[in-house]
């Protein structure tokens, strides 16, 4: 009896073995479902990331590439810099916004009277400036930050002080509005 309650649990013309291999192929499937899945998330994140990498890359270069507009200003337009300007890392690169800056610094000391015989950029200061006026031996430490015409108001005031006192210091920091300092 045992034998036919076998037969009626298997099929007719159908083996143990075929039994086994159509579970295994059952279990194989859902194996390579799991699989394409996985493979299909992994691929759609590969490429959200390289597209992600791409416009990142793209937008830095653009940043990079990007070319500043030239100044407007009719005063500082036609205005050329006539001290001369000297780069201590030697770069030879000197930015837009620099060369405006020194710009309108030699005009509002011109008109204040001073003349700007060198213009230095100092190494390792990103936004300092030395800058030389004709008849004094100090130099003027300024940073490129603060207004250029309060900066040459602070300019003219320290060499008069410096002119009434007699003071010959090595250089005049006029980096912080409404102060200054001398060594």
């Amino acid at each position: 009896m045992r034998n036919k309650s076998k037969r009626t649990r298997m099929r007719l013309g159908q083996t143990i073995v075929a039994e086994r291999e159509h579970v295994e192929s059952e279990s194989e499937r859902m194996l390579a479902r799991k699989k394409a899945h996985r493979r299909q998330t992994t691929s759609i994140l590969i490429v959200t990331l390289m597209l992600l990498i791409l416009g990142l890359a793209f937008y830095l270069g653009m940043k990079e590439l990007a070319i500043t507009p030239e100044i407007t200003d009719e005063n500082t337009a036609s205005y050329q810099i006539r001290a001369e300007v000297v780069d201590e890392d030697r770069r030879g690169q000197i930015s837009s916004r620099v060369r405006a800056y020194i710009a309108d610094l030699e005009q509002d000391l011109r008109d204040l009277g001073l003349t700007v015989i060198k213009v230095t950029l100092p190494t390792g200061a990103s936004r300092a400036l030395y800058v030389d006026i004709e008849g004094q031996e100090a130099y003027y430490k300024v940073d490129i930050d603060r207004d250029a015409a309060t900066t040459a108001e602070d300019i003219e005031r320290m060499s008069r002080y410096l002119a009434e006192k007699d003071l010959h210091p090595e250089y005049v920091d006029v980096r912080v509005e409404g102060r200054a300092y001398y060594k």
